[in-house]
């Protein structure tokens, strides 16, 4: 395929793209991400499809160095167009999709439009971005992943222009780590000229440290335990319901004590009066 600024007696101008190659390309395996809005996916996405457009000799189609419209009767120029157009459909999302999709736009209409919507309303969204950079702390993630959402967050403000040193991502890095890494933090001090990389490097083997000493920790308890015959006790037996309807009566109060017995009087009087009874009761001597 010839373009109109092309020739062959220009020793600068590359290989010709192969529209054959191009269109038996399986995109996904080189671009093995799906662009969306909602993450920080953007910057990992136009990367991949860089490395691609260098690969294959397709940076003409993307940049704007040549009309489309010139080159709309080559049937390998349109072919590979075709291709690029399917390349980004398939590689975004569908609400970005939806908002770039148009029957007439060439291959460098669509890539500048998904470009686009990442790059425009810069003051806004480097303000939120910013926000969520500054913001950012570990919490429960591991070392590696937050590692990687602050490069993320970098990234994406260095699409806009504002580019992110090294100083506020280590400073960033270190003053949002969680309690666990509190010795660690106060030892970066002793690292010699230390870079976002390497402090990074020095957590993640910190963390692979801390986590073998929690395994020994949690072995040598349950050693200890079996070897002194701990067990657990058993949980208590819970009590029965009460059936409904039923209401325990109050117990009974105490009974009073009994008054104490009175004497008799003329105890003595009666014991004659019963004699004197049983001599007229018994038959009479003669």
């Amino acid at each position: 395929m010839a373009s109109p600024h092309s020739s062959n007696s220009n020793p600068f101008a590359g290989p010709e793209p192969d529209a054959t190659a191009v269109r038996d390309l399986d995109i996904h395996t080189r671009v093995p991400i799906k662009l969306d809005q909602s993450n920080s996916s953007y910057y990992a996405w136009k990367t991949y499809f860089n490395v691609v457009f260098r690969e294959y000799h397709l940076l003409e189609h993307v940049d704007g160095t040549v009309d489309g419209d010139l080159m709309a009767g080559d049937p390998d120029w349109a072919a590979i167009e075709a291709s690029l157009i399917w390349w980004f459909y398939l590689t975004v999302s569908p609400d970005i999709f939806h908002t770039v999709v148009s029957e007439d736009d060439d291959a460098c209409a669509v890539w500048t439009k998904i470009n686009a919507l990442f790059t425009n309303n810069k003051l806004q969204r480097l303000m939120f971005l910013q926000q969520e950079f500054f913001g950012c702390h570990q919490d429960d993630s591991s070392i590696a992943d937050y590692c990687m959402r602050l490069e993320r967050l970098a990234d994406e403000l260095r699409d806009i222009g504002a580019k992110v040193s090294d100083v506020p991502m280590l400073s960033t890095l270190t003053a949002s780590l969680n309690e666990d890494f509190g010795n660690a933090a106060s030892n970066l001090t002793l690292l010699p000229n230390p870079t976002f990389h390497s402090v990074a490097a020095y957590l993640r083997l910190v963390e692979r440290r801390m986590k073998k000493v929690k395994v020994r920790v949690h072995h040598t308890a349950l050693t200890a335990g079996t070897s002194h015959g701990a067990s657990t006790p058993a949980p208590p037996h819970p009590r029965p319901p009460v059936p409904p309807g039923y209401f325990p009566l109050p117990p009974a109060p105490p009974a009073p004590p009994a008054p104490p017995q009175q004497q008799q009087q003329g105890g003595g009087g009666g014991r004659r009066n019963r004699r004197r009874g049983g001599g007229r009761s018994g038959p009479q001597q003669q």
